[in-house]
Formats: structure tokens, sequence, C-alpha cells
């Protein structure tokens, strides 16, 4: 099987066996009478593209059978004893449009180019059928049911935690209508048996520099060591199989150039599990948010709100039944990062690294930078849609929604969704922290009259709003409570 990349993303391609007879050549299909036809499954699940580990194909795999590639196949009867047991499906090439033409065998037999076994027989001889890649001589002598299920269960257990190697063996695809087989699917019409492989193990593929030299890779906790696919565009792609269930929790270090980098998943503390499924690629991507968008709650408002402040996700008290309640960090309007200082001093330093960008406190009066990576500190480090909020969209939750206050947090509670969102009174620092009874959330929207001041919320605990502030100083430090528009 070409390898290039690794056989999970989405692929799908057909054959036909039509070896009805021994010696060379095929008889067609009407002359055979029997057809057998083997696909592999897209597994992949679009609707989480937007989580820090996501299914995007991003280096373009497919799969294709090449002359050579092999898989078993068992047939069984309505007891689960096999009557055809591990008969050899052989790749010899492909037809005229581009199909894989395959050949088969009595169990023990060489490969060659023709089938000593007529595929009338192998069909008709039961109505349970179990079909797997890659073949494995070892499993001539399984006979029943039972047996397949303990190869499956084994397979589980034996993925090495360091491949280097190729890890083509314990790349394992299954089709299967047997009860209780819950992999893949095998469906009869007459004379016409369709195999739908579908891969057992889910896989990790991420890419670092050409070159870059391994500091650490934990998964779970545990080192893993992946296995050098390929290289794309100055990239090493690296690809590591692993059985599904599990929470992804992956963290990849490496030196490039004399420098320290590091991306890890969006799952620290189990704060938005990510439980992987067989047969699905899992992205390592440095772009794709920080936070995934599918923790955002829907307000009935025109953008998706964040349940927690930004940093709140990096406390080390959060979990998931406090971080709403968490302050989080202090950002200054307009600086992309986080801050050390604040107050008018600090505020003149930040330009924010980017040489050509004008500093947060020459922006001018009036000026929006709502998704803007330059300024935006959501956009920046939470990466994704994650943005924050325009002036007009704090209005606008307001204005949809009932507000109350109870032990210095405020709920705001949508009028249509019913949906709820908490956000704590976390005070102010303009050079010392101060922790009052109100609440101030930067906009994204500078006061159009005064070029040092920006607009920000301001509420109070006695349950009554005080207004949307147009005069905060920029160089005072606020909470951000991001949020993003769904598509």
């Amino acid at each position: 099987m070409h390898r290039k990349h690794h056989i999970i993303t989405a692929a799908l391609l057909s054959f036909l066996v039509c070896a009805c007879t021994t010696g060379a050549g095929h008889l067609s299909e009407e002359e055979c009478g029997w057809r057998l036809e083997a696909r592999i499954s897209d597994l992949n699940n679009p609707e989480r593209i937007d989580s820090k580990v996501s299914y995007s194909g991003t280096y373009g795999e497919r799969t294709q059978f090449e002359t050579g590639d092999c898989f078993g196949l068992f047939v069984l009867d309505e007891a689960g004893i096999a009557v055809t047991c591990n008969v050899k499906a052989y790749c010899s090439g492909t037809d005229n449009r581009g199909n894989s033409v395959w050949s088969v065998f009595k169990a023990g037999t060489s490969d060659a180019e023709s089938s000593n076994q007529l595929l009338s027989e192998i069909l008709s001889g039961g109505s349970r059928y179990f079909a797997y890649y890659p073949y494995k001589a070892e499993l001539d002598t399984v006979t029943s049911a039972a047996s397949l299920h303990s190869f499956v269960d084994a397979s589980y257990h034996s993925i090495p935690s360091d491949q280097s190697a190729s890890t083509v063996d314990c790349d394992l695809l299954v089709a299967s209508n047997m009860e209780g087989m819950p992999y893949g699917q095998i469906t009869v019409s007459g004379r016409s048996v369709t195999l739908t492989f579908a891969h057992l193990f889910a896989m990790l593929r991420f890419a670092v520099p050409a070159g870059a030299v391994k500091y650490d890779y934990l998964f779970g906790g545990e080192d893993f060591t992946p296995y050098l696919s390929g290289s794309v565009d100055g990239m090493d792609i690296y690809r590591y199989i692993f059985n599904p269930g599990c929470i992804l929790d992956i963290c990849v270090k490496y030196v490039h150039n004399g420098k320290l980098y590091r991306f890890e998943t969006g799952n620290r503390k189990d704060l938005w599990p990510l439980t992987t499924v067989a047969g699905n690629c899992y992205c390592l991507d440095p772009d794709a948010p920080k936070v995934p968008h599918h923790v955002a709650v829907d307000m009935g408002t025109s953008v998706m709100w964040a349940p927690f402040n930004m940093g709140a996700e990096d406390d080390l008290t959060a979990t998931s039944q406090n971080i709403g309640t968490l302050k989080g960090n202090y950002w200054m309007w307009g600086v992309n990062c986080v801050s050390s200082s604040f107050g008018s001093s600090a505020y003149q330093k930040y330009n924010n690294s980017f040489t050509a960008a004008t500093k947060p406190c020459d922006l001018p009066a009036g000026y929006d930078y709502s998704g803007d990576p330059a300024y935006d500190a959501a956009r920046n480090l939470w990466k994704g849609e994650w943005r924050v909020p325009t002036f007009a969209e704090w209005e606008e939750l307001y204005a949809a929604c009932k507000v109350s206050v109870s032990d210095g947090i405020i709920t705001f509670t949508s009028k249509t969704t019913g949906n709820s969102i908490t956000l704590p009174f976390a005070g102010y620092n303009n050079g010392t922290p101060t922790t009052l009874n109100y609440g101030y959330y930067w906009s994204s929207t500078s006061n159009p009259d005064n070029v040092a001041k920006a607009k920000s919320t301001f509420f109070r605990d006695i349950g009554s709003l005080a207004g949307l502030n147009s005069n905060a100083d920029r160089y005072t430090g606020l909470p951000v409570r991001p949020v993003y528009t769904a598509r």
C-alpha cells in the first residue's frame, strides 16, 4: 500500500475480484457470477475542525493499494465457525480503469499473479464475513468468530510507544458483518459482496521544520516516538498510531535554530476533553485555536461568547466547574500579549513585536482592532476566530440578556436561548492591581473623541448597570472576554 503519507484520512477506492478459475487472466463478472468489491471508509469528522487537534487533511493523504498488498478474508457460518480461513487477496496490479486487480489464494500458499482459489467457493460458503489488512499468515489456524474477536482485542494492546520504524504492522483495517464486531461494514446483495474497511486505530500527525531536533514528545504524560513519514515544503511530517477512546493530551517540544518551540493540544486539565475516534487523523496545528470554538455559548446574539476570561485557561486552580468565575489576566487596550506591568510608562513600550505596526498607544481615536492579531490578544493567543468583542457587541449582549449579580459575579442569561455566561468582578490594574466591586471588560473599540481612551463595560455589585464606559485609559489593565462569529 502506498504510504507516502499514512492511510487515516478520507479515502475511497474500489476493486473488483474476478478470479474464478486457476491460471492467468480474469474472467468477466458475467462469466464468474460472483463479485467482490472493497473500499476504505471515510471516518473523518468535519464538524470539529476548529479544535486545537483537528481532523483537517493538511497534507493530502490518500489510500492507494499497490502490487503486493494483501488482505485476509474469513467466511463463517451462522454459528460463528469459519468455513473458509484466512484466504489471501493479493493485489497484482490495476486494470484499464485504474481499479486494483486482486487474486485469491488458499491459506499457506505463495503469492503469484494467478489465483488458485475459486471466488464462488469462497463467498458462497457462509453468510458472515471478516476481512482485515494487512495480511498475517499466523491467522491461518483461526477457525471461529471468538478467535477473530480475540485477534482484534489483542491488537489494541500491541501498539508500540516507539514507532520510529514503519508502523504498517500495527495499522489494522477491518471489515466485518459478524455480530459484536462494530468495525467496518460488509454488505451482501445476491452474489455481490462489498467490503468497507475501517481503521481500528486513530493517528496523530504533526509537522516541524526540517532538521529540528526533538526536545520532548509527551502523549498522556508518557514519552512517545513518532514515525517520520516524509517531508513537504521544508517541514518534516510525523505520525503516531494510538488507540481510540482516549483523551488527547499531547505536548511536542523541539529545538530549531537554537530556539525551543512548543505546541500542545487544547485539553490541559481536561477542561475541553476531546475523545479520540477510530479512523480519525488528529493534526497538531499551531495555528488552530488554543481554546476550541465548540465551548462557546450561544447567547442569541450575532457572536458566540467564550464561557471564561482570557488567561483563566492557564490558571492552575481552573476546573471545568469554576473556570467561569476566574479573573484570568489583565490586558492593556490593543496589547496582544500578556503584560508583566501596566500603566502609562509600560504602555509606551508595547509594539507587539510587529516592527511595521503602529504601537497601540499611537492608534488613532475611534480605531477598532477586533480580529487584527497585531493588537487583538484573543486573536493572537487563542487563535482561530476568537477576538476581543467590539463595543457594539457588548451593547448587543446587554440588550439580549437578563442581568443578575451575586457574590461578585455578574450573570448574563439570554432571553432567547436561555443560555448563561458568568463574568467575575476583576477590578483593574493601572500599575497596582485594584479589586473593586465593579466589572470592567475591554471592548476593541476606542473613544472616537479622545485618543487616550477606549470603550469598556462597567457594572456594579448592586445589580444595576452603571453604563457602558467610554473613558477607560488605554494603559489600564482590564480582563477580556473573547467572542467569535460562527460561520
